[in-house]
């Protein structure tokens, strides 16, 4: 049986471009990858890191914002080797970050 040439060109592009879509299909990222500071992946971060949700400058009428962060805010916190506690104004708050990033 002959397929007309419309519909055999037609189904050659519609193949191609799924191809194509799923080929550009970002992998997911593991949890484990999510480094600090970064936006939490499905409220997941690498192991160390908490998921800390947050609003910015337009307060709760703006959508939330989370990051994998070390929180630093309790007393008997305490920020690892090359970090300290910083505060991070209409974001996480007090977090540990390394030191050279300031």
């Amino acid at each position: 049986m002959k397929l007309p040439k419309v519909n055999f060109y037609f189904a050659s592009v519609l193949l191609f471009s799924v191809l194509v879509t799923y080929a550009k299909q970002p992998k997911p990222l593991e949890q484990k990858t999510i480094p600090q500071g970064q936006p939490c992946l499905q409220g997941k971060c690498a192991e160390g890191l908490k998921c800390l949700t947050y609003y910015g400058i337009a307060g709760p009428s703006g959508p939330a914002f989370s990051s994998c962060e070390i929180p630093c805010q309790e007393p008997d916190s305490s920020c690892p080797s090359g970090q300290r506690c910083t505060t991070i104004a209409d974001g996480p708050g007090p977090v540990c970050r390394p030191i050279n990033q300031h």
